[in-house]
């Protein structure tokens, strides 16, 4: 009796280690095709492993976005830059033009304002009569001038800064 049970336990023990082989088999069978699956086709024609390809995508995209950072760190700063130096270009300018003189016509005589964003220029005038014209320059700071400006010139000045 002795003998049929240790012929019963290693005929069980013999199916266990058969269904325990048919399962690892199927296990290995199944790994082996999740591996297949991951196989990718890549840009260049080779084939790759897929988390091998998403580590390269994953490091590219992290070197474009250090590199995106950089480009607008530097867009800023050329913007800062060029604001700056807008801020103090020419961009302003106002004319009027008027008779100066009583006995001359046509509305020859001009003032010119040349002016930047803090209202820092000049201001150009000139003046014609039947003989002879001359022609004045002067400095505005902020707006303001050290010489006296004529109405014409303050028009001007005005003018700068409506459009």
């Amino acid at each position: 009796m002795i003998q049929n049970v240790a012929v019963w336990i290693a005929g069980g023990a013999g199916a266990v280690a058969l269904v325990s082989a048919t399962g690892a088999g199927l296990l290995w069978r199944r790994v082996a095709a999740l591996s297949a699956a991951q196989r990718v086709l890549l840009p260049s024609g080779a084939s790759g492993d897929l988390l091998a390809r998403q580590h390269e995508l994953h490091a590219s995209v992290n070197v474009l976005a250090d590199s995106l950072r950089d480009l607008s760190a530097r867009f800023d700063a050329q913007a800062r830059a060029t604001e700056a130096e807008l801020a103090r270009a020419i961009r302003f300018q106002g004319l009027v033009r008027y008779d100066a003189y009583r006995d001359m016509g046509g509305q020859q005589s001009w003032s010119l304002a040349l002016l930047n964003a803090s209202r820092t220029g000049t201001v150009i005038t000139c003046l014609h009569a039947r003989d002879h014209a001359r022609v004045y320059l002067k400095e505005v700071v902020e707006g303001n001038s050290d010489q006296r400006l004529s109405p014409e010139e303050i028009r001007a000045v005005g003018h700068a800064f409506e459009s």
